[in-house]
């Protein structure tokens, strides 16, 4: 990988890992409480930025970040070098590495299945009149938000299982 490269593709790990983390917090802090806030409302917002493609922008942004950072260790270790991965850096960014990988995973396969679920448990209680099913309803979603809550405090994710 000559110097431009590998400078291009460092700025995109830097830029992507700094917007992912960044929509984490905003959706986590700001995002998410007000969703909540807003009561049967808030679940027809959710649904409208689910529809403009929330899943699919943290899926890329992800991806961006550990493929980059993928390059990024390959090139640092000579092509995986064992040698090389156990010096005190390259323990530092197969720590890091790890530790984003697990993230996306945790992201797309746990929380990205359940998210989906209360987003289409969502747009059924739009259509509901009060009552008995969408009583029931919200208890599936709440229980999906549950289901999550172990990785919503490690991955502090931005999806609508997790608030």
């Amino acid at each position: 990988m000559n110097s431009t490269l590998f400078l291009v593709v460092r700025a995109a790990h830097v830029t992507a890992a700094a917007v992912w983390i960044g929509s984490h917090i905003f959706s986590t802090f700001m995002l998410m409480p007000a969703i909540d806030a807003a009561g049967a409302s808030g679940g027809q917002v959710m649904m409208r930025i689910n529809r403009r493609g929330i899943v699919a922008y943290m899926f890329g942004v992800a991806l961006l970040t550990i493929v980059s950072g993928l390059l990024l260790f390959w090139r640092f270790t000579g092509g995986f070098d064992p040698a090389v991965a156990a010096t005190h850096a390259g323990l530092a960014f197969g720590f890091g590495g790890t530790a984003g990988v697990l993230a996306g995973a945790i992201g797309g396969g746990v929380i990205g299945r359940s998210a989906k679920r209360v987003s289409a448990i969502a747009g059924q209680l739009a259509t509901l009149p009060e009552g008995a099913d969408a009583r029931n309803l919200v208890w599936q979603a709440a229980a999906l938000r549950r289901r999550c809550g172990g990785a919503c405090a490690s991955d502090r994710s931005s999806s609508p299982c997790c608030r």
